[in-house]
């Protein structure tokens, strides 16, 4: 546990999976502890069943979380940080776990607000060689993924059900929520823009933070990027926490 009894709940991007945000367990080390959730069908997970639908994978993570809430030392003081698909999955979590025990902050990256569609044709249907050129050209697959058929077959799947989510995704009907929200992109990012960023600023009552950084979709290494997450998780990891079970 860090010095600041806060934990940052990290949800991955399409395709993308919990080791993704390894690196920043040295860079938030003392503002936060960076717990990275695995979704069902990736990573160390990949031998389980991909989630049927989109309110069963958000029912896996809200349990998950829970769970860690009741073996941690400090229930109750966590956010939760999602990019791209990752924000809508954070935003759905964050209002099913609302509450005297929910998070104390949502925090997002690369996608526009949840209420706006999808700014780009659907892709999750195309041939698998048209599909990762585009996810190539966002940054989110190494090149070597696209000329290893055996990689590639044993990865799409998940991709494909990630970005029909991401792709099919409508706001559900609930209210704002009563933590507040950080929102940012990359300034170049072809799936979040300023206006786009700034429709989260309708999702939260408590506050709303909005950042760009140099960059395309994927800027969640540069330092930058950390900087701005840092300073505003050290906001929240400096409020007083919550006393156990809320």
């Amino acid at each position: 546990m860090t010095q600041s009894g806060l934990t940052l709940f990290c949800l991955p991007y399409a395709g993308g999976g919990a080791a993704a945000y390894r690196p920043w367990l040295p860079d938030l080390s003392g503002t936060a502890r960076v717990r990275a959730l695995e979704l069902p069908g990736h990573g160390e997970r990949r031998a389980e069943a991909l989630p049927a639908d989109k309110d069963t994978l958000v029912k896996d993570i809200a349990d998950r979380i829970r769970e860690d809430q009741l073996r941690g030392d400090q229930p109750g003081h966590y956010a939760l940080f999602g990019h791209s698909l990752g924000a809508l999955l954070a935003f759905e979590a964050a209002h099913a776990l609302a509450g005297p025990a929910g998070p104390c902050a949502l925090l997002v990256s690369g996608r526009n607000g949840p209420a706006l569609p999808h700014p780009v044709a659907p892709v999750h249907r195309l041939p698998a060689d048209e599909l990762l050129r585009h996810l190539y050209t966002l940054g989110g697959v190494p090149w070597e993924l696209l000329s290893t058929p055996e990689v590639t077959d044993l990865f799409l799947p998940a991709i494909r059900a990630d970005l029909k989510i991401a792709e099919d995704y409508e706001r559900p009907g609930v209210g704002p929520l009563d933590c507040p929200v950080w929102a940012a992109a990359g300034d170049d990012d072809p799936l979040a823009d300023p206006a786009g960023l700034r429709a989260w600023a309708r999702e939260t009552n408590a506050g709303f933070t909005m950042t760009t950084v140099p960059g395309g979709h994927m800027p969640l290494h540069q330092p930058a990027f950390v900087a701005e997450m840092r300073a505003f998780l050290g906001r929240l990891a400096s409020a007083p926490s919550p006393p156990p079970g809320g």
